[in-house]
């Protein structure tokens, strides 16, 4: 039997239909249930149209060995500069813009971030989002730790980016983000609740790497870190709500959360904002590192007294240091007052961590 064109392109056309629908990858019709994404959502809608994952971990090595499939790279540094002399700030809109682009990431894109466990390389990169104005994402709960537990697959392929627009809103979502004339505002008005969630020795002043250490006056400390199980996922509803509720932090209330550069409140923030759901929260980027670096702004130690003046220290106490007079002899890098002013301690020098910590700055800035 003797075919012509005509009779054999039905066929073909048919056969390539066939194969277009077979190869047609399925749309994300809508987003996981909660901010908190599951790896059992993640898992069955890996595959969708219009979802990225983005691998914040710390190391670049942990996703060149091993990663989800289909998960793209993301150094969160990258998202941070210096801003009006203050490290590492969240960079400007237009350069978060063309960094979510290269990354196959528009506006309306669903995006699923994980780290190693719940912790705030995630809700950092969450928080930049929000403060977008960007409302489809979730982070992976018990992240990429709980994904190996539970054996899921991964991959050291690298997925097909390609590039695309993301086009900001005409207004960013600045509620989001605490400046430093509202932390002023708060401090002196009692506005809302302030909270360190730094660990206690820092939120104390016992420990420190600022030019004045302790914490923003009134601010009350809840270590970000309380908020989770030993295995990394978060504590329940109820246990949250109430911890939070003991320190005073309710729905009700303006609340901003704070730390040294902005990282570990952004968990804190995520929490509140997108677990708890209450709705007045503020992460302060600028953080103690900028606050502690301004002299005429506040700063407390665990007994909620301003920071111990080094000079006034020096001073008064010189004659009973047993030589810590001599120390105007010593080198005039920080490291060798460090050195000689622990050499005095060693030596009967009465001078606790935080007032150690005063004299060293203030010798080193002679």
């Amino acid at each position: 039997m003797k075919h012509t064109k005509s009779s054999i392109w039905p066929c073909f056309s048919g056969l390539f239909l066939v194969l277009a629908v077979a190869f047609v990858i399925p749309v994300l019709s809508e987003g996981p249930p909660s901010k908190l994404v599951s790896t059992e959502w993640l898992n069955e809608n890996l595959s969708k149209e219009n979802l990225r994952v983005i691998d914040v971990r710390g190391e670049i090595k942990d996703y060149w060995q091993d990663h989800i499939p289909g998960a793209v790279y993301f150094n969160l540094e990258t998202m941070r500069l210096a801003d009006h002399g203050v490290p590492v700030k969240l960079t400007p809109p237009e350069a978060s813009a063309i960094m979510l682009g290269k990354m196959g990431v528009n506006e309306k894109t669903m995006i699923v971030v994980y780290a190693e466990q719940n912790d705030y390389k995630a809700t950092y990169l969450i928080w930049a989002l929000d403060f977008l104005g960007h409302s489809s994402f979730g982070i992976l709960d018990g992240g990429f730790d709980k994904w190996q537990k539970e054996k899921r697959p991964v991959t050291q392929d690298y997925p097909m980016i390609n590039p695309v627009g993301y086009a900001l809103p005409s207004k960013l979502n600045e509620e989001v983000r605490a400046t430093l004339e509202e932390v002023k505002e708060l401090v002196n008005v009692g506005s809302g609740i302030l909270l360190d969630v730094r660990p206690v020795q820092l939120y104390t002043g016992e420990k420190g790497f600022w030019k004045r250490n302790g914490h923003i006056k009134g601010a009350i400390n809840h270590f970000w870190g309380e908020d989770l199980e030993d295995d990394g996922t978060w504590k329940s509803k109820d246990e949250l709500k109430q911890a939070y509720e003991k320190l005073g932090a309710t729905p009700d209330k303006t609340i901003i959360v704070s730390c040294g550069q902005g990282l570990m409140s952004a968990h804190s923030y995520f929490m509140l904002k997108h677990i708890l759901g209450y709705p007045k929260v503020k992460n302060y980027d600028g953080g103690f590192n900028e606050w502690s670096n301004i002299d005429e702004l506040p700063v407390e130690t665990e007994t909620g007294k301003p920071s111990p003046d080094g000079e006034k220290l020096v001073n008064e106490r010189c004659n009973s240091c047993h030589g810590l007079d001599r120390v105007h002899k010593a080198r005039k890098d920080k490291a060798g007052w460090e050195e000689t002013v622990n050499r005095m301690i060693r030596k009967g020098a009465r001078l606790n961590e935080a007032e150690r910590q005063a004299v060293v700055n203030y010798l080193s800035g002679h």
